[in-house]
């Protein structure tokens, strides 16, 4: 269940997964951006929600373009990452219509 956690499972969305490291390690040919990089993001799903959550825990800052979904979405999509954010000391704000960023705690959007 949300909000319980045994240590070895917890219940997101709906689902359960086992825990997996905050910051994992980039394995040999991945690509991923350097630590502090911005992240642009257009989610068409709640998979992609979750992602975008591993990355504000990984304390990177996250740009989302809500353009592709419909209203009702894009406004479940903002309640889940602004309490994402929200327990993870960050900010969000607003950039311009479908746009928002997501920074989590000590990381400031400039």
């Amino acid at each position: 269940m949300l909000g319980q956690d045994n240590g070895t499972r917890r219940r997101i969305f709906g689902k359960a997964e086992k825990h997996a490291p905050a910051a994992p390690a980039a394995e040999k040919g991945d690509k991923q951006p350097a630590s502090g990089a911005t992240l642009l993001r257009h989610p068409r799903s709640f998979t992609d929600v979750e992602e975008i959550i591993d990355r504000l825990r990984e304390r990177r800052t996250v740009i989302v373009y809500l353009s592709e979904v419909n209203t009702a979405t894009a406004q479940r999509v903002t309640d889940m990452l602004s309490g994402a954010v929200y327990a993870l000391g960050g900010t969000a704000a607003k950039l311009q219509k479908d746009m928002y960023i997501f920074t989590p705690d000590g990381v400031e959007a400039k």
